[in-house]
């Protein structure tokens, strides 16, 4: 069967002798004739850089809103099943983004890889705008996008029997006779067991979440560990947390990595704490993803090269820096 694509008025591109479509449509493309387009080009030997800006283009055709991109559907899109990531899935030094659930102003230029958040900020909450940034980043970086979510001790409402029981069986899911006061002295201090627990089922929760969007998928997500959430005085709570989430989504066939701020991670985890990942039946090491207030691309290329993760023997796979003219994140792929 012959497929027609809508009113493409084609350019020359000089450079690589090859027909780039400009941004002159008489009707929004499909998802699909996005795809067919793109997968023209890169057949052609079109570069990563031309086949980017050709899709920030298309995203940005009339129907396609830049601040909040199509999202895909289940007619439109093809299924994609990815395997667990063993190594790092992104290009080393390629300039990727973060999205989180309040992004609005999205990059403009062409991009390597790009990480969205899953969660709203907090264990158990929810971005409503995954399937629109995930398919977004999914047309406009080089790479399939992977996922990050937000991870918090178990305090306030989202702390209650349903989330503190499975897989563990717990004599107790907190002290009740002990408030915790870097929770204000408010909600019980949960016990290490129901901390498990919480952090097992806050990626289950997630994960549950990202699988009801079509499509939305990554065999590599990260987790968000800062102390803007709150967290028990107590590491073992922490890391039991911690843990519990990775257990769960290695259990889904995910490889995890942890995004935090050293300092942070110390406060947070104890010095001490060594997670474990375990993928088919094999024990890997955990990967990093962090900032250091570097706000130069040289600058954190070198970190690359440079710095040791906060985590002895992890892999650091992201550093994330700064710049004046962007209001999203930016991050080098090492």
């Amino acid at each position: 069967m012959k497929r027609f694509i809508p009113a493409l008025v084609l350019t020359a591109v000089v450079s690589t002798g090859l027909m780039v479509p400009s941004v002159s449509f008489a009707a929004s493309l499909t998802n699909i004739q996005v795809s067919s387009i793109l997968g023209l080009l890169r057949a052609f030997g079109a570069d990563t850089s031309t086949v980017a800006s050709v899709a920030l283009a298309l995203a940005a055709a009339p129907g396609a809103s830049v601040s909040d991109p199509p999202t895909q559907t289940a007619s439109s899109a093809p299924a994609y099943d990815p395997p667990p990531t063993i190594g790092s899935p992104y290009t080393s030094s390629g300039i990727g983004y973060d999205l989180s659930f309040n992004t609005r102003n999205y990059p403009a230029t062409a991009f390597s890889f790009a990480v969205v958040g899953v969660t709203a900020g907090k264990a158990f909450t929810h971005n409503a705008r995954l399937a629109t940034e995930f398919s977004w980043a999914r047309l406009s970086s080089a790479n399939r996008p992977t996922i990050y979510l937000n991870l918090n001790a178990p305090y306030g409402s989202t702390a209650n029997a349903a989330t503190m029981t499975g897989p563990h069986a717990c004599a107790a899911l907190s002290n009740g006779t002990t408030t915790s006061t870097s929770a204000g002295g408010t909600f019980p201090e949960p016990t290490v067991c129901g901390a498990y627990n919480y952090g097992y089922n806050s990626a289950k929760d997630a994960y549950a979440y990202a699988s009801s969007k079509p499509y939305v998928s990554s065999s590599l997500w990260w987790l968000d560990i800062e102390d803007a959430n709150s967290w028990s005085e107590n590491p073992a709570v922490n890391d039991a947390v911690i843990q519990g989430a990775i257990d769960y989504l290695n259990s889904a066939g995910v490889r995890v990595g942890l995004y935090s701020v050293p300092y942070m991670w110390r406060a947070i985890a104890g010095g001490g704490f060594m997670p474990t990942e375990s993928l088919n039946d094999s024990n890997t090491p955990v990967p990093t993803w962090f900032p250091i207030g570097i706000n130069t691309q040289v600058g954190a290329i070198n970190a690359c090269r440079t710095r040791a993760s906060f985590i002895s023997g992890s892999p650091v796979w992201i550093i994330q820096y700064e710049l004046d003219s962007t209001s999203v994140d930016q991050n080098i792929a090492c």
